[in-house]
């Protein structure tokens, strides 16, 4: 029986697996998606926030929460310890059998990069494999390609301090269009009186995709002081960014 592949090289395979199975709900695959993403240990995979901390990240009841984590156990994608009342939290990690079919995918040619976190140590060593940035096989020049990224760098709008592909700011990170995260941010806005991405930041393209950069992934708890750190850069973002806009009307 083949050694199971540690956890940040099939995490891509674990999540397909879950993104297919037609039987589980999409309540339970954004829980699912929640944990293996934000919060997963790069070895084993297993997590630890308590049922609060991810309502408050997807914008859930804490009840709702657990009956998604019911789900996806019984699914036989994770196993879940449940917490006490004394301190003790929840713990998630997926099942032998999940991580064993993402690895026979992986080793069967399905090179796709494994998963990083751009801060809190989840990264995986880097190896030479098929895809990898660094130690693997060169390719030669597409020139087709090159030629799609400059007409995409030439037509992006402005964003402030150079916040596109080419050159980011430290203090924002790239978030896809389309995603839940892009959900969770303008559900958030919407609390607070202010219209959704899509109309108050430009699409930026980055690594083959369109995306807003933000200041973070998801937004931080409701009133915490993370919380109104991020609200009053973002805010400071769309000015910038209407007042990039209005000088361009004006040449």
């Amino acid at each position: 029986m083949s050694e199971l592949l540690p956890f940040c090289k099939i995490k891509l395979q674990y999540l397909l697996e879950m993104v297919t199975d037609h039987e589980l709900d999409d309540n339970a695959l954004r829980v699912a998606l929640y944990l293996t993403l934000a919060h997963a240990d790069h070895e084993t995979g297993e997590s630890r926030p308590s049922f609060e901390t991810i309502g408050a990240a997807i914008g859930k009841h804490a009840k709702s929460v657990k009956r998604a984590l019911n789900k996806v156990e019984a699914a036989g994608y994770m196993t879940v310890e449940r917490g006490t009342n004394k301190g003790k939290s929840s713990r998630y990690r997926p099942t032998e059998a999940a991580m064993r079919r993402a690895t026979e995918r992986r080793r069967e040619g399905d090179k796709i990069v494994p998963l990083s976190r751009a801060k809190g140590g989840q990264s995986c060593p880097q190896s030479g494999t098929d895809m990898s940035s660094k130690g693997g096989q060169d390719r030669p020049p597409n020139r087709e390609q090159e030629l799609r990224k400059e007409q995409g760098r030439a037509s992006a709008p402005d964003l402030p301090d150079e916040g596109q592909s080419g050159g980011t700011r430290p203090d924002l990170v790239f978030v896809p269009r389309g995603i839940c995260f892009v959900r969770d941010w303008d559900a958030r806005l919407a609390r607070e009186g202010m219209t959704t991405l899509e109309r108050s930041l430009p699409l930026s393209p980055h690594e083959h995709h369109l995306g807003f950069w933000l200041p973070a992934r998801t937004p931080a708890q409701l009133g915490s002081v993370e919380w109104r750190e991020q609200l009053h850069l973002l805010r400071d973002l769309i000015r910038e960014t209407s007042a990039n806009v209005e000088h361009r009307h004006a040449i």
